[in-house]
Parts: structure tokens; sequence; C-alpha cells
């Protein structure tokens, strides 16, 4: 066998090192997701907005790839360069921003302590900000159908919580994500939630190939970008007319009330593969924000806490393929 040089060798294994981020996989007979790692110096996604355990690569379900990459190039120290179901805590603003002004850290939930730049006005949830002292997940459980974290974190001026993550499969093709929020400081811990859900089904481009179904039928009264002009609302559907080939659409999603703000779904007409997502906390607020390589229903809840208190909130995700 020829053997080949050092710096041939470093140059072929470079890519793919490179793209070779700590991960595990979830699986049973009907379903297999990948699971990127929390890992401050080595992770697939080590930005300031989302929280960093329990992102899905990708599920591999009934022949097809659900959620994967939308982006063409990825730095995992960029704020939005993650994919599947992510979620982020305090978008309007994280835990101790007030505090923190003039040059002070603050807490970002699942994210770590960072530093707010002394000329900082209003919290920018795109912003990069420096980590001065990332997460520190501590991987509690690990094996075919379960992986779970924990960490907490706490500031001196009295915000602080811990926080633990699960992600369970089912004995079919579904896994829930678990959550449990404690506010282990001496102030009121109050932060909103949401997940972010970046479907897209084997690549294919945002269009009329993608429905996504409420439980109530939505209005969009103020719609934003190209949202009036590419979308329909049908009944409890959300359509699109034609191809999102460029641009964006985003809407608030109106119409819902109590008993109907838990569960949505989103369908890939050619395939038949539907993702069901159903929450069991009610959300306050609905966003639909979409490019060209996913659309994404964005369901928000509110967290109020006194010191000492405890939220759970849990989230399924359900994958069937149609009969055609």
């Amino acid at each position: 066998m020829r053997r080949l040089s050092p710096l041939l060798v470093l140059l072929a294994a470079g890519p793919a090192a490179a793209a070779d981020y700590p991960h595990t996989f979830l699986k049973n007979d009907a379903i297999k997701i990948k699971v990127y790692l929390p890992d401050a110096e080595k992770g697939f996604y080590r930005g300031t907005r989302f929280d960093h355990a329990g992102v899905f690569g990708e599920v591999e379900f009934a022949g097809h790839k659900v959620f994967g990459p939308w982006k063409d190039k990825h730095d995992p120290a960029n704020n939005d360069d993650i994919v599947g179901p992510c979620e982020e805590f305090g978008m309007p603003e994280p835990l101790g921003w007030a505090d923190a002004a003039g040059g002070g850290t603050f807490l970002k939930i699942g994210v770590g302590e960072l530093e707010r730049p002394k000329d900082a006005k209003e919290y920018q949830f795109w912003h990069n900000y420096k980590i001065v002292k990332p997460a520190a997940w501590k991987e509690v459980e690990r094996d075919d159908s379960t992986i779970g974290w924990q960490m907490a974190a706490a500031l001196p001026s009295g915000h602080g919580y811990g926080y633990t993550k699960r992600l369970v499969l089912g004995r079919g093709p579904g896994v829930v994500i678990t959550h449990r929020l404690k506010n282990t400081g001496t102030k009121p811990l109050a932060t909103t939630v949401y997940n972010h859900n970046f479907f897209n089904v084997d690549g294919d481009p945002v269009g009329p190939n993608y429905a996504i179904r409420f439980g109530f039928a939505p209005k969009a009264p103020d719609p934003k970008e190209r949202f009036a002009e590419v979308v329909k609302l049908e009944g409890e559907e959300l359509r699109l007319a034609k191809p999102l080939d460029s641009g964006s659409i985003w809407a608030v999603l109106t119409g819902h009330g109590e008993g109907t703000n838990r569960a949505f779904g989103m369908r890939h007409l050619p395939t038949g593969v539907r993702v069901d997502v159903t929450h069991d906390t009610p959300f306050d607020r609905l966003v639909v924000w979409g490019m060209k390589t996913t659309i994404c229903p964005e369901p928000f809840q509110t967290i109020k806490l006194a010191p000492g208190e405890v939220a759970t909130w849990a989230i399924a995700y359900r994958f069937e393929k149609e009969e055609k």
C-alpha cells in the first residue's frame, strides 16, 4: 500500500474531522434521531441564542429525512446556525440583563453567562454576545432511547436557575422533549421560551409541497415580508401559493384560544410525511417564519417563577407517513 505524506493525511482528514461534531443517536425500529451534544469547545452549536442541549441534527423516518441543514455553510459560533427543534429562552430580554447595565454579565438559559456591552441599550437576540462562562452541562443519562442533561447557573445579582432537559423515544416513531426549570435565585424569574422548529423534508424547497395545520383557524392581522404574497390561510391550514424562492415570510398568528393552542402539524404532500407536535402546556404566542430552505412554526410560552418555584413542560413529536 502506498503511504501518504503527513501533509496529505492532514488535508484528507481535515473536512471530515471538522464536520464530525460530538453527537449520539436515539433509535428504535421506526426512527433514528441524530442528537448533537452540548460542548463549549467542539459542539455543533456554540452560539449565544439557542439552548445548546438537545439539538436534533436530522430525523430518519420511513426512508426520508426531516429537519437537517437549512444554511449552505455552518459556523458553530453564529447565533442562528442551528437545525431541527431548538429552543430559545428570554428572546425579549434574558435573566439579569437590566442589572448588567454598564458592562456586567447576564444569564441566557441553556447557553451560559454572557457579557453585556457597556454601550448596549436593548437586548438583541441576533447579536453574538461574548460568552464569559459557558453553560456547565452534565449528562445524567444515555441509552438508545433516552438522553438527559442537567445544569445550573447563578449571578451575584440574585438571578439563578437549575435546568434539566431530556429526550425520550417512545416505542414507535416519536420523541418527547421534557424540561424542568427551577428558580434557584433570590429574585423572581420571568422569561419566555419557544421552539423554532426548522422543518424541512428531504431538502425539498419550501413552497406548495408544505402545509402547516393548526387546531384553530389562524389569522395574520399584520403580515411581514412576503407573507401576504405567498401564504394562503384556508380553514385550519397554512399553505403556500407558490415557491418561496427568495426572501422570507413572517407573521404573528391569531385565532387560538384556551384549549386550541397546544398542537400543530407539518405535512409534506409529495412524500406523505407528517410531523404532529403537541405541547402539554398552552402557548400564548404563535409566530410563523420561513424561507426557501425551511418553514418554522414558533410557539411561545411565558414562565414566571418565584424563588424556589419549579416549572415543567413537554413537547411531543410524532412522525407519520400518510398512505397515498
